[in-house]
């Protein structure tokens, strides 16, 4: 093997190793732009801290109830947090999966065994508070229709891109495939039944069809049926009809019914503006049921206060704000419906809860994102959210520009030759190389002045070249001195001096 070619695999094995070193801050952050990274970054703050605040808020709102029944203080805080670490596996998971994966036909078959496990649930679950809605898998219970709000949401934008970008469907083969997309499993969990579920993938899913580009006549047509349909599935369930009672004065039955809302109000009432503190709630002592699941809200109200509350909301708003930011940045359609999609369902069901514990609109049972203790709701949240950050990592796609520059090579070696350095220096000019020496006899200059110092100064500073005080001398290449008021007497007005040439004579 030649020195050359010795020399080009040794500069081809360098940029391997170069390629290879390449972190993930050099491939998610320093190449991203900051119109995509800013709200990544704050998308990611704010889920952050949410997961935080719902650890310590579960711990004081639960500590109580599980040293009574578990021995151990900690028992949901220690569950909680293995859900957590659960979830963000599955979110960095599904940040992985390619979207273009997500719209293929292996899609479906998700979309199947989601209906399949709906369907089960209402042969083989568990029944608790005149539901069946969870199956036990022994550690603990799953929520199915908790997963199929993300399942529903990915298979209709699917079917929406295929529609409007990819033009692979007719109008009504799009209209059959987005009914039983969303249709079948809204009839298995209400079954359940989960009115709750059904309504926040019901109004997910039409918010969807209004970013996609439906016309407002169908968009009418749609808000008359589904209205329609959710008076008549209300009126036509006693449960349903007494919780709309309820939540219009909860006052009338406050030792019945309106119980669990009339204790959080009280709650709410208690902690005034800043709150009681951080683990000093009165209300989880055995006083409101489910304080730290359903009503885990009442609990901050009390210990955070009206304060502390309204920074609670800001950093929810954050997130959803920053997920809507994400998917107007997305270069395609599917990404901007699964990202607007995630965060309008979260949004919703967060105002659901708070609005039923505040006694706005009846309760349904939804658990606050990210702070209710719960698996099934932890996890499917935290899907969500890798959806919405899977959307975010392609939103960064490479321009004609960026291919460009990732193109190009640094050369190894240098192209201008052989490096040669001069032996000698020109006149007046000399070489100084820092170093202590003795000063030499410098002859008088043709301007009568030194032109060189000593190296050091006299001082140990290294000397300058001395261009004299006066002007005049430094603009004259050669020749004698002349005052500025002899150059002055033969300058006439406006003009060069009078008798002279270029060396003063």
């Amino acid at each position: 093997m030649t020195r050359e070619s010795r020399a080009n695999a040794r500069a081809a094995s360098g940029r391997q190793r170069a390629a290879s070193r390449q972190t993930l801050e050099e491939r998610y952050i320093a190449g991203v732009p900051a119109r995509i990274m800013r709200p990544r970054l704050v998308f990611l703050s704010c889920l952050g801290a949410l997961l935080a605040f719902g650890l310590l808020m579960v711990y004081s709102a639960s500590s109580v109830e599980a040293l009574k029944e578990y021995g151990s203080s900690t028992y949901f805080l220690e569950r909680q947090a293995f859900f957590i670490l659960v979830g963000l596996a599955v979110m960095v998971a599904i940040s992985r999966v390619p979207l273009y994966v997500m719209r293929s036909p292996a899609m479906w078959w998700i979309w199947a065994t989601t209906l399949v496990v709906l369907m089960l649930v209402l042969v083989v679950g568990t029944d608790a508070g005149g539901a069946r809605r969870w199956i036990d898998i022994g550690f603990t219970q799953l929520q199915p229709s908790e997963f199929a709000k993300s399942v529903v949401i990915v298979t209709a934008a699917k079917i929406m891109y295929e529609f409007y970008e990819a033009r692979s469907l007719d109008v009504q083969s799009f209209l059959v495939l987005l009914l039983a997309c969303v249709g079948l499993p809204l009839i298995f969990i209400m079954l359940e039944p989960d009115f709750g579920s059904c309504v926040i993938i019901a109004a997910t899913v039409f918010v969807m069809c209004y970013f996609a580009g439906f016309s407002y006549k169908l968009i009418a047509l749609l808000v008359v049926i589904g209205g329609l349909a959710a008076a008549v599935l209300v009126l036509s369930s006693g449960y349903r009809s007494a919780r709309i009672l309820t939540a219009s004065d909860p006052w009338a039955d406050p030792y019945g019914d309106g119980y669990q809302a009339v204790l959080a109000i009280m709650a709410f009432a208690s902690g005034g503006l800043t709150g009681r503190g951080i683990g000093n709630s009165t209300m989880k002592y055995n006083y409101l049921p489910e304080a730290h699941n359903d009503y885990i809200l009442a609990i901050i109200g009390e210990e955070l206060g009206f304060v502390g509350t309204l920074i609670f909301f800001a950093v929810v708003a954050g997130l959803v704000i920053s997920a809507f930011h994400i998917a107007s940045q997305s270069p395609t359609l599917q990404g901007r419906l699964i990202a607007s999609g995630s965060a309008f369902l979260i949004a919703l069901q967060f105002f659901i809860n708070s609005l039923g514990i505040l006694g706005v609109t009846p309760m349904t049972g939804k658990t606050l994102p990210f702070i209710s203790y719960g698996g099934s709701s932890m996890i499917a949240s935290l899907v969500l959210m890798g959806l919405v950050l899977r959307v975010s990592l392609e939103s960064s796609a490479a321009t004609v520009h960026d291919v460009r520059r990732e193109s190009i090579e640094l050369v190894d070696e240098s192209t201008a030759g052989e490096v040669r350095v001069r032996s000698g220096s020109r006149a007046g000019f000399s070489v100084v190389d820092g170093s202590p020496r003795p000063t030499p006899s410098a002859p008088p200059s043709r301007r009568g002045r030194d032109v060189r110092t000593s190296a050091r100064g006299g001082s140990g500073g290294y000397g300058r070249v001395n261009l004299g005080s006066d002007p005049a001398d430094r603009l004259r290449s050669s020749g004698p001195r002349v005052s500025a008021a002899r150059m002055g007497e033969d300058r006439p007005r406006g003009g060069a001096p009078r008798g002279r040439n270029r060396n003063g004579r």
